[in-house]
């Protein structure tokens, strides 16, 4: 944690509140980027966590969706926080994917939280409430969670007046045997994006 805590630049309390879980989001999601260039080189993703620590912490390296978000996960565990893997499918180019995004459910005094630092810059910068149709506004733009009927719910973006689809997930647990299949598809299949642009992000 003390290594994590320096990457991101955190100082201050580790209580199991959301105000620990807002400070920890914002902190890792802009210190840490968002890139592929592993799966161009042909490296593989190994989501093994020591590998993930040893990669985006100690090398100062960024990462993808399993990778960022695996890492922020091991961390609030390990500070005690109710919190476990989701997986979304992805509406960015107007069909939806398998499920190849992980993001976190985070419980807090009975209330339920969506954190994400895995999604480029489409990512929420800080935890957004399990609550439907409640638009946020943040960093200058409206997002909100929404009905998105057979695809569970859906997570959207206030674009030009339009609300536009980016990603759906349901609330079912998703084992690591899941991740690994989603992490497979995702990093590795010539059609994914990931495997077909170079993509480095970070928010300043």
């Amino acid at each position: 944690l003390k290594a994590y805590f320096h990457r991101i630049g955190f100082k201050g309390e580790t209580d199991i509140s959301l105000h620990t879980l807002t400070r920890l989001h914002h902190a890792h999601f802009h210190a840490i980027p968002f890139e592929n260039f592993d799966i161009l080189l042909g490296r593989g993703i190994d989501l093994d966590p020591q590998i993930v620590f040893n990669k985006l912490v100690l090398k100062k390296r960024g990462g993808y969706c399993f990778e960022l978000n695996g890492l922020f996960l091991h961390a609030l565990q390990t500070l005690g926080f109710n919190a476990r893997a989701l997986l979304a499918r992805i509406h960015l180019t107007g069909t939806p994917s398998g499920r190849g995004h992980q993001l976190e459910l985070v419980s807090i005094d009975g209330q339920d939280w969506l954190a994400d630092v895995g999604f480029g810059l489409n990512s929420p910068s800080t935890p957004i409430p399990l609550e439907l149709d409640n638009p946020i506004t943040e960093d200058g733009r409206t997002i909100r969670l929404t009905d998105g009927g057979h695809f569970g719910i859906m997570f959207q973006a206030l674009e030009n007046g339009d609300w536009n689809n980016l990603y759906s997930f349901d609330l079912e647990y998703a084992f690591p045997p899941d991740i690994a299949y989603g992490n497979h598809y995702a990093s590795t299949h010539p059609d994914t994006i990931f495997t077909n642009s170079r993509v480095a992000t970070i928010p300043h």
